[in-house]
């Protein structure tokens, strides 16, 4: 995994990354997919260069957002 979560994460916020390569802030590009409970996003780094489709999905309690396994 290039990125990270940023927490907190809250569910009426769109989810957040960090570059975990260079320690800065991402960009994310618009849904690639979502459902009621997870989203898909491409998240790329303009920093260092680093991509990855990222999808996170609820909490068990629904407050947040988490990084889907």
């Amino acid at each position: 995994m290039l990125f990270c979560l940023r927490q907190p994460a809250p569910v009426d916020k769109e989810p957040e990354f960090d570059c975990i390569v260079c320690d800065k802030p991402a960009l994310h590009s618009s849904e690639a997919a979502s459902t009621a409970t997870t989203r898909t996003v491409e998240v790329f780094c303009r920093h260092c260069g680093a991509r990855q489709t990222v999808t996170t999905r609820l909490s068990p309690e629904g407050k947040s957002w988490e990084l889907a396994s």
